[in-house]
């Protein structure tokens, strides 16, 4: 079943079939604009396993296991992801139950909830989003920024 009005899909036809194309998170309460993603685990759907992505995906499904992402990664409104998120960028507004490793942004979207440890350089918490759970934030590292420091010998006086 296709909510072209709830989760803002396009779809095209095939012998009279709906094929999804395209999904686009309502961006209206996002901080950062979304660019068009690929519906991956439908709302009737349930994984156990591994996944990987590498475009901008969303999941509206369950998920329990692990799931890659190296660029978007979107969890609807109706999903449930269980286990370990990484994720360049994670926008939540289903539920997510585990850690996140590793992640440049994690946003959690009204009615999101996060309930596990977040490993991320930025954190947003929207009005009505959850976060209940450890969190470490940590500026990016850029490869100017690391140095190497050396004990200097003690002097005797």
């Amino acid at each position: 079943m296709f909510w072209k009005d709830r989760v803002g899909l396009k779809s095209g036809t095939k012998g009279g079939v709906p094929i999804p194309v395209a999904a686009k998170v309502p961006e209206a309460h996002l901080v950062a604009p979304v660019p068009m993603l690929r519906p991956s685990l439908g709302p009737d759907t349930a994984v156990s396993g591994r996944l990987s992505f590498t475009v901008p995906t969303r999941i509206d499904g369950r998920l329990r296991g692990e799931v890659r992402a190296t660029d978007l990664l979107v969890v609807g409104e109706d999903a449930v992801v269980e286990g370990v998120v990484r994720a360049l960028k994670l926008v939540v507004l289903g539920e997510v139950r585990g850690d996140i490793r590793g992640a440049e942004r994690v946003e959690i979207g009204p009615g999101g909830r996060l309930m596990g440890t977040v490993e991320t350089h930025s954190l947003v918490v929207k009005p009505g989003g959850c976060l209940d759970g450890d969190c470490r934030i940590a500026p990016p590292r850029s490869a100017g920024a690391l140095r190497v420091v050396h004990p200097v010998p003690a002097t005797s006086a």
